[in-house]
């Protein structure tokens, strides 16, 4: 910070102490303390965050260790999640965001990419005719039209009992 202090190594929670005054009460400096104490804790967690997007979780866990932070949970986009966090399982997985668990408390949440395989999953249909577009999806696919259409009863004018006899 600029005045030298952290935020973060107080020994209270400075969002604990953000006041709320009533209308006509004089706000105190103790009071605006806090509120740049928490806006500061905001500021710099955003801050880490974005410089660490895209970098690996080994290199985010550095930075968040420097930083006095401690990750709480680890998962990806996916769902995936590690059930020890200080796991290296997943060190190579890109950081896509951190979160804070609590705003000014030193736990946070780091959410990564997840790994998917980049087939393409459309033949390349470039360049050819519909006909012969149509026969390659065909020979990829197989057919899964119905041999014969379905024809649906004509049900118009008919009363309920003639179109659904109770048995």
């Amino acid at each position: 910070m600029a005045n030298g202090t952290d935020p973060r190594s107080s020994a209270t929670n400075p969002f604990t102490a953000l006041p709320f005054p009533s209308p006509g009460e004089r706000i105190k400096a103790d009071d605006f303390r806090a509120l740049s104490q928490s806006l500061r804790i905001l500021y710099e967690l955003q801050t880490l965050s974005g410089s660490l997007f895209g970098h690996t979780l080994a290199e985010g866990r550095t930075a968040l260790t420097a930083q006095r932070y401690e990750v709480a949970r680890v998962m990806t986009v996916f769902g995936n999640e590690l059930a020890d966090p200080k796991d290296d399982a997943m060190d190579q997985r890109k950081v896509l965001q951190i979160l804070a668990v609590s705003p000014g408390e030193s736990a946070v949440l780091v959410v990564l990419t997840e790994v998917v395989e980049n087939r393409k999953f459309a033949p390349n249909l470039m360049g050819l005719t519909y006909h012969e577009a149509g026969e390659r999806i065909r020979a990829l696919v197989g057919t899964t039209a119905a041999e014969r259409p379905v024809i649906a009863p004509d049900w118009i004018g008919r009363s309920l009992a003639e179109v659904h006899p109770v048995t």
